[in-house]
């Protein structure tokens, strides 16, 4: 059994029995995310989410998990009152940071568009990798708009993951050339959806990434593992690279 590396998850949602079963798998690696756990109606309360889920690695480091931190805002979180101090603090922890995620569209309108620009050029000023929330619906005008947005940032496509891909988006990300995140979660993919999206692609294996979304929504934190468990049975050459590989290069 080989070391893995979950890409997006929200460690701070999870219990420390999750923890030790993804050390047991073999997760020893995660990309701990910001997110959307309540409503944020003040710039005050949005950063103490992005403590709490700075905060989450000690714990994570008892399991014997390498915890890496993203924070962001995403669009579901964005704050009533006080976005520009909620960005000034972001870009003033930028070098300290993993990632800036998760951020993103949910329904594409003109202020979640305006505050996606605005963390991938700040992501930009430090070539810092950025994580992409793509919404549930799979509505393809939100998807467009995001590929719109990342294509015209000046954050290099390399250090973008569009994530949450199904089937349907996969191609696109990968034609502009940003990593496409495939999530293993009820309502995104199955096992068997992220393990065909992968071998029917081997020539893009360099810039796919697997991960759970392990979160406060039906998750499952041996994702990863059983994906990997399934290429492993086909014998795709490059199922380190998409369970662990990428993410280590990228994070």
């Amino acid at each position: 059994m080989f070391v893995k590396f979950d890409s997006h998850v929200h460690l701070d949602v999870r219990c420390e029995d999750d923890m030790k079963t993804m050390s047991l798998a073999g997760i020893r690696y995660v990309l701990t995310l910001a997110h959307d756990p309540m409503p944020f109606r003040t710039a005050e309360a949005l950063l103490g989410h992005w403590e709490v889920v700075e905060s989450i690695t000690e714990t994570a480091a008892d399991y014997l998990i390498d915890a890496k931190v993203g924070l962001g805002v995403h669009p579901r979180a964005i704050p009533d009152e006080g976005l520009e101090l909620a960005l000034e603090h972001l870009e003033s922890k930028l070098s300290d940071l993993d990632a800036v995620g998760e951020v993103g569209l949910e329904e594409a309108t003109d202020e979640e568009v305006e505050v996606l620009r605005k963390q991938l050029d700040l992501a930009a000023t430090e070539d810092v990798p950025v994580v992409v929330h793509t919404p549930r619906s799979r509505d393809p005008n939100v998807v467009s708009k995001i590929i719109e947005v990342a294509r015209d940032s000046d954050l290099d496509p390399d250090l973008i993951v569009i994530d949450h891909l199904n089937e349907q988006y996969v191609d696109a990300v990968l034609a502009e050339g940003f990593n496409a995140g495939i999530t293993v979660q009820p309502g995104k993919a199955t096992v068997e959806e992220a393990v065909e999206i992968v071998t029917n692609r081997a020539e893009h294996a360099d810039r796919i990434l697997i991960n759970s979304d392990a979160s406060r929504a039906p998750s499952n934190v041996l994702a990863v593992a059983e994906v990997a468990f399934e290429l492993e049975k086909r014998g795709f050459d490059a199922t380190e690279a998409v369970v662990r590989d990428n993410a280590l290069q990228l994070f």
